[in-house]
């Protein structure tokens, strides 16, 4: 172990005294804060982007190597045939693909856009470099030279982050179709809407809100934010600060990108969640019955497209073989992914799948957050929003001068038939798509007259003009909660931006748990479980680690929906779509068709087969039967999937609280031991009058380096619901110095 340890602390870079690095037009000055952030102050944009990248590189390669390996399908060539699954779905949506096509423009390109990217690539082979002899330990154990990092690998970055938010889509349809298949179209439509939305628990959700002066006590404007995305080691974000002439910006950036996403400059701060916009559609192919090679369209036999994709596995000698199908729609598909599972699809028919960013141009996206962190007002973030061609996002917005706004920004395809809930025919163009969305379609609001606004992904079904944003819908109990939080007070803290952030209110529990109650008391046996129906009747509501009612009625409501729809579906179906649960319990409700009697007698055996589960998963002791007993979280690094002995890598578990439908989330896994898989990935609070009592948190540390100081040191105060300063003016980032390392150009 302490070779280990010393292998893995080889690889920690300085951050105090000098280092040359290539590229670079001036010096550049790195102060390191206490918690492991970087505050770059450089000359020029490229200097920065170029340090950005440098700084990426040296505390997060092994991230930035997974994630290209992840886009690009070539996991297997490092880990072997567990991950060929995996890397036939990506060869197969092509992201590579399409960062290449767009390199290759960028490349040829004189703008901010390109230099600055390709400053950004500079900075990280400088990093790459500088890791020759003593690499990141995962490259040693795997014996894994660090290739260069291409233009093209930015690209991925941004798709998989993209795709990432758009991919739950499309399971759905797939849902529809297994259930008419099941069940026919009168009975699908009972269980789950053929013809309308469902709302469902997305796992990549959101909260954000702003206040105006006329309703925040310190009589300027606050900002909120925190996205729900996976929970992982090292975390998603590397926070970080960005300052040259002109330029100012502290937030949130991916590794692998040069630009701030979420957080504030001098004059403005922003954030967002996702609309979750239907972006992706299924088309059913008719294929030729005397040539598999070919699908018809538009009363023609059409060749596929064919694109040879060969998968390098390790340890094996042979190349497997892989062909991608191509259509005028997009791939053939053949996985989808649920809760980081990727599942084949079992059907004889062959589907296409349309994404709306493989017809967009990635640069744009870039440019637009570009200028997006140099604005200075609401005209100038809009400007910025215009460019967005990124599965649409709303963005919340607040200034200096008091303003407040919400934006989308983004692209949204109008389509000219049915509304994308279902499998789309393929075989005529009047089934495809018309065109994008404009960016004078997209729904926005500015300075309300309640002096708030929030957004936890519930959107209307369309925007103002007509443009169908989705059919199916993320639940919209966190919303209600924040507009309830916002309107009860008539004027609102800092301290109660806090508060809000870290509250386990659950509003589906205060709606659904009486009827559930109302039911179960109509059971003539319901006297033997008298004193546990208590636990229920007394709960708060609140969904904190501590509670057991809260735990109940958890388990109750997952029995309860399996004791439903097993019978119907099948356990196989249901477990695979049982995280996201597009399965409205209401909804479910009324197959009883007002046999009060049946659905009591259903809701006792679920809270019976509850009660079980309890005492075998947890104790006999009901005073055991806590939330965070059940509900945890481990920040899991990708190692210890594959070896039991890099557990050491893994950080917890901890006790958490919350679910979906809680503000301060905790989005689970309940095949998988209910393992919190995504949460609050990243908190932003925005104080207008002194941006150095803004603040900020990270789910475990800054740094991807395995046992170095910021690897999780903040996991602790995470779990504690604390902060840490935003630190922005140089005066307050002296005052928490770590470390100034000064950037020499040779």
């Amino acid at each position: 172990m302490e070779d280990f340890l010393k292998s893995a602390q080889a690889a920690f870079p300085i951050i105090d005294g000098s280092e040359k690095v290539n590229g670079l037009q001036k010096e550049v000055d790195i102060l390191w804060d206490k918690w492991g952030i970087p505050h770059i102050f450089a000359e020029t944009m490229e200097d920065a982007c170029l340090s950005m990248g440098y700084v990426h590189a040296r505390h997060r390669m092994w991230q930035l190597e997974l994630f290209r390996r992840l886009i690009s399908g070539e996991l297997s060539e490092i880990v072997g045939k567990g991950a060929l699954k995996s890397d036939m779905h990506y060869r197969i949506i092509g992201l590579h693909r399409v960062a290449r096509s767009c390199a290759k423009r960028l490349k040829n390109a004189n703008s901010d856009v390109s230099r600055a990217l390709l400053a950004y690539v500079g900075g990280v082979n400088q990093g790459i470099q500088k890791m020759t002899q003593n690499p990141p330990i995962e490259f040693k154990l795997l014996e894994l030279p660090i290739e260069p990092w291409r233009l093209e690998d930015s690209l991925k970055i941004i798709l998989l982050i993209d795709w990432g938010l758009s991919k739950w889509n499309y399971p759905l349809e797939l849902l529809r179709d297994k259930l008419i298949e099941k069940l026919g179209v009168n009975k699908a439509d009972k269980i789950m809407p053929l013809y309308s939305g469902v709302t469902f628990q997305n796992p990549t959700g959101s909260n954000s809100w702003a206040v105006s002066p006329k309703k925040s006590k310190l009589g300027s404007a606050l900002l909120a934010n925190d996205p729900h995305l996976p929970l992982s080691l090292p975390a998603i974000w590397f926070l970080a600060h960005i300052n040259y002439p002109g330029f100012n910006s502290i937030g949130s950036t991916f590794p692998g990108l040069p630009m701030i996403v979420l957080g504030h400059n001098e004059k403005i701060a922003w954030g967002c969640t996702n609309v979750h916009a239907d972006t992706i559609d299924l088309f059913r192919l008719e294929i030729n019955p005397n040539n598999k090679n070919q699908y018809k369209y538009n009363g023609q036999w059409i060749d596929f497209g064919v694109i040879e994709e060969p998968i390098e596995i390790k340890e094996d000698d042979n190349l497997n073989e892989f062909k991608v199908l191509t259509t005028k729609f997009g791939p053939i598909v053949k996985f989808y992914e649920l809760d980081d599972e990727i599942y084949e699809i079992v059907s004889d028919d062959s589907f296409a799948l349309r994404w709306s960013s493989f017809e967009t141009r990635l640069e744009n996206t870039i440019k637009g957050f570009f200028l997006i962190n140099n604005a200075s007002n609401w005209d100038q973030f809009r400007d910025g929003l215009k460019w967005l061609t990124i599965n649409p996002q709303n963005f919340i917005y607040a200034d200096l001068e008091g303003n407040i706004g919400l934006h989308h920004g983004g692209k949204i395809p109008v389509r000219k038939y049915g509304d994308g809930a279902m499998v789309t025919p393929g075989i005529d163009d009047k089934y495809n798509w018309e065109r994008m969305s404009s960016f004078e379609e997209m729904w926005n609001v500015f300075n309300p007259e309640e002096g708030f606004l929030c957004n936890a992904n519930y959107n209307e079904e369309k925007a103002p003009e007509g443009i169908l944003l989705a059919q199916d819908r993320s639940e919209p109990f966190r919303q209600i909660r924040i507009k309830n939080l916002l309107q009860s007070k008539e004027k609102i803290s800092f301290e109660d931006f806090i508060a809000f952030q870290l509250d386990y209110y659950t509003e589906e529990a205060a709606l659904l748990l009486p009827q559930m109650l109302k039911y179960l008391k109509k059971n003539e046996d319901i006297a033997k479980l008298t004193d546990l129906v208590e636990f229920l009747e007394n709960w708060d509501y609140e969904l904190t680690k501590q509670t057991i009612g809260g735990t109940l009625y958890k388990i109750w409501v997952e029995q309860t929906i399996k004791s439903i729809l097993i019978p119907l579906i099948g356990e196989d179906i249901l477990n695979q779509y049982m995280g996201s649960c597009p399965f409205e319990l209401n909804r479910l409700f009324e197959l009883f068709e007002n046999d009060d009697e049946k659905l009591s007698d259903l809701l006792f055996r679920s809270f019976q087969n509850t009660l079980a589960f309890l005492e075998k998963k947890l104790s006999v002791d009901v005073n055991k039967w806590k939330w965070g007993s059940l509900h945890k979280l481990t920040l899991t690094h990708p190692f210890s999937l594959a070896d039991p002995k890099a557990r050491v890598l893994n950080i917890g578990p901890f006790k958490f609280g919350g679910d979906t439908n809680t503000l301060n989330n905790g989005y689970y896994d309940p095949l998988n031991d209910y393992q919190v898989i995504v949460g609050p990935s990243f908190r932003q609070i925005h104080e207008f009058t002194n941006w150095d009592k803004s603040v900020w948190m990270l789910p475990g540390g800054q740094s991807g380096l395995a046992f170095h100081k910021h690897y999780a040191d903040l996991i602790k105060l995470y779990l504690k619901g604390d902060y840490i300063p935003m630190l922005y003016s140089r005066k307050a980032i002296s005052k928490h110095l770590e470390g100034e390392l000064k950037l020499i150009s040779t």
